[in-house]
């Protein structure tokens, strides 16, 4: 704390580059720090149950649809469809992707097409995001990246939540953006409504490093 100023306070943002840069540079970090009413713990358990329930539905449909309605899919305008249905496995239901049918020229037509609507909807459900995250915003990444390199500070963003806290790094930020392979696993890059549609990083907070844990106090210290 030697190097700490106290006449200049906690807020540096009107103080004159020229006289404010020399300071800067004594930082030990320069941290982004941002809140969350969530319990991650929680948060994660219900959505792991949501994508388990939405999981075992749809593959339920799946085998509904090829054991009662085959002999409709057989037909040569159809058959694509038997292709779609066995490419859906537990493990690739994430990436599966397709316009789903509207038949109605018979009840049974009527009674398919409401089965792969139903599986549809189950198989977004499953695709939706189910963690939560910490987002850098794609445009300020050019911001971050010229402050650490004139102050020669390191930045980490921190996300804390009702009973835990995580962290990365600036710099390992760019490693995951630099590694294709890692996107939708740790990372996704979306417009946030939230945001004006501003480009966002959403940075798992699992493949990220927890920095704290909340701890009760139950009013005793002896």
């Amino acid at each position: 704390m030697t190097d700490f100023d106290i006449d200049r306070g906690f807020d540096s943002s009107k103080i004159e580059h020229t006289v404010i840069d020399s300071y800067v540079k004594k930082a030990v970090a320069g941290l982004e720090i941002r809140s969350s009413a969530f319990l991650i713990e929680k948060y994660e358990k219900e959505m792991n149950h949501r994508t388990e329930t939405h999981l075992k539905k749809a593959l339920n449909i799946k085998e509904k649809i090829l054991s009662g309605y085959i002999d409709i899919l057989e037909h040569p305008k159809k058959k694509r469809f038997i292709t779609i249905l066995n490419s859906i496995t537990e493990d690739t239901i994430h990436a599966v992707n397709f316009r789903r049918p509207s038949w109605h020229a018979t009840e049974r037509l009527t009674e398919l097409s409401l089965l792969f609507k139903e599986l549809k909807e189950n198989i977004l459900v499953i695709q939706k995001r189910n963690y939560l995250s910490i987002t850098p915003k794609v445009e300020d990444l050019k911001v971050v990246y010229h402050w650490a390199e004139k102050f020669d500070v390191p930045h980490y963003y921190i996300q804390v939540f009702f009973d835990k806290s995580y962290g990365i790094s600036f710099h390992s930020i760019l490693k995951l953006l630099a590694d294709p392979e890692k996107e939708n696993e740790h990372f996704e890059i979306s417009k946030d409504i939230k945001n004006q549609n501003k480009t966002t990083i959403k940075i798992n907070t699992r493949k990220t490093t927890q920095i704290g844990i909340l701890f009760k106090f139950n009013g005793n210290l002896g």
